[in-house]
C-alpha cells in the first residue's frame, strides 16, 4: 500500500473542483458576461488587461489550495449529504472570503459593485467545490455502490 492509498482524501474531487472554479473565472470575467462591467467599474480598458501565463498558473494553484481545504473539511467533518456540502461552501465563503474582500474594498476606493462581482465569483467557486463533491458522492450511488447521500 502506498501513501496515497493510505490517506482517505478525495484527490479527484479536489483537482476537479480547482479546475472547475478556475474555468468559472474564465467565463465570469469574459467581456460578454461580467468582464466588461468589471473593467468599467475599475476604470480599465481591454488594452489595460494583459494577462500573463503566470497569472493563470497562480490562479489555478490558489484555487487548488482552496479546493484542498474544502476537501479537508469534507473529510474531517464527515460530510456526505447535499445540504452539508452546500452549507460548507456558504460558511467558508462567509467566514474566510467575503470579509477580507469587503475590508480591502473599504480602503482601496474600488466601487462596491466591482467588489460584488469579485465576491460573487468567489462564492461561485465555492459552489463549484460543493457541486463536484456532490457529483462524486452521487456517482457511486447511481451505480449502486455507496450509501444514500440525501
Amino acid at each position: 500500500m502506498n501513501v496515497i492509498e493510505a490517506v482517505d482524501f478525495p484527490y479527484t474531487a479536489t483537482l476537479a473542483s480547482a479546475i472547475g472554479a478556475f474555468a468559472l473565472g474564465l467565463l465570469w470575467y469574459h467581456p460578454k458576461v461580467m468582464g466588461r462591467r468589471w473593467m468599467e467599474l475599475r476604470g480599465l480598458t481591454a488594452d489595460d488587461i494583459k494577462v500573463k501565463p503566470l497569472q493563470y498558473v497562480s490562479t489555478l494553484l490558489l484555487w487548488f489550495l482552496a479546493a484542498a481545504f474544502f476537501s479537508f473539511f469534507v473529510d474531517m467533518l464527515n460530510i456526505s449529504k447535499v445540504h452539508e456540502f452546500i452549507s460548507l461552501a456558504c460558511l467558508l465563503w462567509v467566514a474566510f472570503s467575503m470579509p477580507p474582500t469587503v475590508m480591502g474594498s473599504l480602503y482601496t476606493g474600488v466601487s462596491f459593485e466591482a467588489i460584488a462581482i469579485d465576491m460573487a465569483y468567489q462564492l461561485g467557486g465555492y459552489y463549484v467545490f460543493a457541486m463536484v463533491h456532490i457529483a462524486t458522492a452521487y456517482i457511486p450511488v447511481m451505480l449502486g455502490t455507496a450509501a444514500n447521500v440525501l
